[in-house]
């Protein structure tokens, strides 16, 4: 049996005052332990489908919304944002959109949603180092959060998310502060909650990342659905191109290679094989 913990089903929304439809006739499904990465050109809808997800739709960005979203069977039109935050976290692209703008301190602003969860002072306190250790933030534990740098800031979004431990976590491009580095460090840390059960969505740009984390890919145009499958099936597919997305160089290459009579049993699906080809190259070599 399926075991889904996101449902949207034909959903539909207009900004006040927009002309068009930001998503339309959306239907889709998260299963629960997967990745799930939403993909398409700027304008696709990507951002509304993540503050829907979490109620900011329709609770606080206010339109016309029709369709439904249930979280763990909790629909988002019949639940506030703090009740849903129970199940669903979200990284927003702009870390200074996350800032509570009460605390005067990081270590506080960290601790703020506990705070409202009526979390001990001395859990909080464990739980405030824990993940700025993980978050590599443990230096500007005492500083402003409007002072940080847009890295700095960044870690902070995500450790006032991953401190809530929620079951769902949605990721809106929000590694667009950091430097690669930093990034990957952060997708490590997204890999190993994940691979403990939590269910991840991200949105990205970067394909290659894409490639090398989803389960399964959703690709947006105009808002709405035009592909959805295994990164497999939504890479191999030629209609790729016209919904606005580059695939992954090495889906590109196979491609080739599979209309060059390349031996399709050598040609590496996924970045992993890929990259195990090449370490077998070189070990012949030498």
């Amino acid at each position: 049996m399926v075991n889904n913990v996101v449902e949207v089903n034909n959903l539909s929304f207009r900004y006040r005052q927009a002309e068009f439809d930001s998503v339309s006739h959306l239907t889709f499904s998260v299963q629960r332990g997967s990745f799930f990465c939403i993909i398409g050109e700027n304008g696709a809808g990507k951002s509304t489908i993540c503050n829907a997800l979490v109620g900011l739709i329709p609770h606080y960005f206010l339109g016309l919304m029709s369709g439904s979203i249930h979280i763990n069977k909790l629909s988002v039109t019949e639940h506030s944002i703090a009740e849903l935050s129970q199940q669903i976290g979200l990284v927003f692209q702009n870390p200074f959109n996350q800032l509570s703008y009460t605390a005067t301190t990081v270590a506080e602003e960290l601790a703020y949603g506990l705070g409202n969860r009526g979390v001990p002072q001395s859990e909080m306190v464990e739980k405030v180092q824990q993940i700025a250790k993980v978050m590599h933030i443990e230096e500007v534990l005492d500083q402003n959060p409007l002072e940080l740098s847009g890295g700095q800031a960044q870690r902070v979004a995500f450790g006032s998310t991953f401190i809530l431990e929620p079951q769902i976590l949605v990721l809106d491009e929000c590694t667009t502060q950091l430097d690669p580095l930093g990034a990957d460090e952060i997708f490590k840390i997204v890999k190993k909650l994940n691979k403990q059960g939590v269910t991840v969505i991200m949105v990205d740009h970067d394909m290659e990342r894409v490639a090398q984390y989803a389960d399964h890919v959703l690709v947006l145009k105009n808002g709405q659905k035009k592909l959805e499958g295994s990164p497999r099936e939504v890479f191999s597919d030629e209609r790729l191109t016209t919904f606005g997305v580059e695939a992954p160089d090495y889906a590109v290459l196979s491609r080739q290679m599979v209309k060059a009579h390349y031996p399709i049993s050598r040609i590496a699906i996924t970045e992993k094989e890929a990259a195990k080809d090449v370490r077998e190259a070189l070990h012949h070599e030498d």
